[in-house]
């Protein structure tokens, strides 16, 4: 997702390394090729379901501290998180990642996902994309959209892993609303906005 001018590099602030568990900063954050020998971690089961008006404090925290206060643009539009509907994953009761959407033409489009730092790496970000598959599908919504910058390599691997397909490149599409090149993951100049969708088979 880019950002509205004068704001834009209010990008996520924290990761958690998968090794130590060390919290990263964006631009320091770094790819490495490991297989799946991580040990397996019991955790609570999650629950995902729509925001209620108590959510939302919880969920504007989430989504300032990962993309600032400035409004989300995507399809060349700018939108404000706080006035679209949002689904939240909780554990232990409490709110640890939220997913707002809206309807865009035939499809669902997942307009910002964040996940509270204490649970990176738990599933809190894919069963959140999971029920808003599940949600298009009872909408009959032909797919789901989702749009992040050339930088962001994490969101590429994640949906990709999830069925996502890269549909359209914008070039400069990002700079079209930054003044300068501001700087993305592990450094990486953020230019591009990138496209991505996933069709949905049709239902009977």
């Amino acid at each position: 997702m880019s950002q509205h001018p004068g704001d834009f590099d209010a990008r996520p602030a924290v990761l958690r390394c998968g090794r130590c568990g060390k919290a990263v900063d964006w631009n320091e954050a770094q790819l490495q090729v490991v297989c799946s020998c991580r040990p397996h971690i019991p955790l609570p089961p999650v629950l995902v379901r729509e925001a209620t008006d108590a959510d939302r404090m919880v969920v504007r925290d989430l989504f300032r501290r990962d993309f600032g206060r400035a409004p989300i643009v995507a399809f060349g539009e700018v939108m404000n998180v706080d006035e679209m509907p949002a689904l939240v994953a909780a554990m232990h009761e409490d709110v640890s990642g939220a997913l707002v959407y809206r309807i865009h033409g035939d499809g669902l489009h997942i307009v910002a996902l964040a996940t509270d730092p204490t649970w990176q790496r738990s599933g809190v970000g894919g069963h959140l994309v999971a029920e808003a598959e599940l949600l298009a599908r009872r909408l009959r919504l032909a797919r789901l959209l989702v749009t992040t910058t050339n930088d962001n390599l994490p969101a590429l691997y994640f949906y990709q892993r999830r069925g996502y397909r890269l549909s359209t490149f914008v070039p400069g599409g990002v700079l079209a609303h930054a003044s300068g090149t501001p700087e993305g993951f592990a450094g990486i100049p953020v230019r591009d906005e990138v496209r991505l969708e996933k069709p949905l088979a049709p239902t009977d």
